[in-house]
């Protein structure tokens, strides 16, 4: 509890311990002001707003906004006593911990209007965005129409439009999907399951090659079969192989997409190719048949690799 210090004492010590108590008082909450008046009324049972403007450096026309700011807190407060009104200070204890909720309120009222405000910032980007996106996509369009001799030829480095891309690719094929299934993937196996099965349901002939190279442990072999069996079911052909040149998609004898291994550290790559060429998807299919002919079938992989 704050030490009582009589209002007639005024000596140089008593001056500093209520400045240290004032000093303290604005480290939980209170303001300069608010803390002189606050220990003011901690000095004696009442006080009229006149009183304390004799023991205090605030002004009369600023007195009974800090007491009213004290009262709001919890701190001060205030009844009417021979029609003036008087003001008493609340015991230190609770009067503290008044102060400490009202912050906690304070702060909750701020973080409830900050989240406000981002919610209203990011609806306003996406309406923004709503609009720009039709004049970029116009714009877009136009440059797509001019003559490439190379527009066949796509190169995408990043992961999340490779992955949009192999969707697109698996959703558009009507006849036949000829797939090297190798990492690094855009979209894990076990994950392409969902979407896999709903493409399969349209009766395309599916051929699916996995790559077994990367594989250490026989949890990480059982996983792998168990995928394999998943996407069976739905009516995928499937084999696999140790190792595949690279990542490879051919849709429809039409559309071809492929990830090559970086050739001077031969790490695996995403730097991904789309090529809309019958002919170059033609060749590619020879490519595909020829390593399908050399795989092995899952049973025969679960046999001789899964003990």
């Amino acid at each position: 509890m704050f030490k009582c210090i009589p209002i007639l004492k005024r000596d140089t010590k008593s001056i500093k311990v209520i400045m240290e108590l004032q000093s303290k008082l604005k480290r939980v909450g209170f303001t300069g002001r608010e803390a002189e008046v606050y220990t003011a009324l901690l000095q004696r049972k009442e006080f009229t707003a006149p009183e304390l403007i004799k023991m205090t450096t605030v002004t009369r026309t600023k007195i009974y906004e800090i007491l009213q700011s004290l009262v709001r807190k919890g701190v001060c407060n205030e009844s009417f006593k021979n029609g003036n009104k008087v003001f008493r200070a609340v015991k230190p204890k609770i009067a503290l911990q008044n102060m400490i909720m009202n912050y906690e309120q304070v702060i909750e009222e701020k973080k409830k209007e900050f989240e406000l405000k981002q919610k209203i910032e990011i609806e306003q980007k996406r309406k923004a965005a709503d609009t720009l996106e039709k004049e970029i996509v116009t714009l877009y369009k136009n440059n797509r129409d001019s003559c490439d001799p190379l527009d066949y030829i796509e190169v995408i480095t990043d992961i999340g439009q490779i992955r949009e891309r192999w969707l697109k690719i698996q959703k558009n094929t009507r006849k036949e999907l000829l797939v090297f299934t190798k990492p690094p993937y855009a979209i894990p196996p076990e994950k392409n399951i969902k979407f896999g099965s709903k493409v399969l349901k349209n009766k395309i002939i599916c051929k699916s090659i996995y790559e077994y190279n990367g594989l250490q442990s026989t949890d990480e072999k059982h996983d792998l079969v168990k995928v394999i069996n998943t996407f069976k079911k739905s009516g995928e052909e499937a084999r696999i192989i140790k190792e595949l040149p690279m990542k490879l998609v051919i849709s429809d004898e039409t559309v071809t997409m492929f990830a090559l291994d970086d050739r001077l550290s031969m790490k695996p790559s995403i730097t991904t190719m789309i090529v809309d060429h019958p002919h170059f998807a033609s060749s590619l299919k020879n490519v595909f048949e020829s390593f399908w002919s050399g795989a092995m079938t899952v049973e025969k992989f679960s046999e001789n690799f899964i003990k």
